[in-house]
């Protein structure tokens, strides 16, 4: 049987780390309303992908893999898809579907993992190749789109609860 794949999907915190340093510091009911409102960015974040799922080559295996994505509650947006939850009507889980479903399969290639052996397809065509890997379908597209966006929301939020704590600790 396949490995059931779930993946979280975080941000490069590289220039972050002094900011999130001092987030440490504040006291916890400002640690929690900054987690409070930065929930809310990921379920924004979510509810985007769950709509970009109906785009993908094989929405009914992307619906599967987009009812499984959950909102994070931490100090930065971020995201858990995949795992053992949700089923296709062949036994696969969202988490054995999720990379298939995002990058696609070579179907030229012998013995490839996309093909059945009546000729039928898993999986759809490769993505486009981008970078030093694929350009994905609906996730990776979804929130290279989305992340001008949730950069800005984070950092308002951000601003927004050290303010108070400022405020709050004079």
């Amino acid at each position: 049987m396949a490995d059931k794949t779930k993946i979280t999907i975080k941000p490069d915190l590289g220039d972050y780390r002094g900011l999130l340093r001092a987030i440490s510091q504040m006291d916890k009911d400002s640690q929690n309303a900054l987690k409070t409102d930065v929930q809310s960015i990921s379920n924004w974040t979510a509810t985007g992908m769950r709509i970009a799922s109906y785009s993908s080559p094989m929405p009914k295996q992307a619906i599967v893999i987009a009812n499984t994505i959950r909102a994070n509650k931490d100090r930065i947006p971020n995201l858990t898809i995949g795992g053992s939850k949700g089923r296709v009507s062949g036994g696969a889980n969202a988490g054995q579907l999720l990379f298939g479903n995002e990058f696609g399969t070579d179907r030229n290639a012998k013995g490839s993992a996309g093909s059945f052996p009546n000729g039928g397809y898993k999986f759809p065509e490769r993505s486009p190749a981008q970078g030093r890997g694929n350009a994905g379908y609906w996730i990776f597209p979804t929130l290279k789109a989305m992340q001008p966006e949730i950069r800005k929301r984070w950092l308002d939020s951000v601003n927004k609860v050290m303010d108070n704590w400022a405020r709050s600790s004079i």
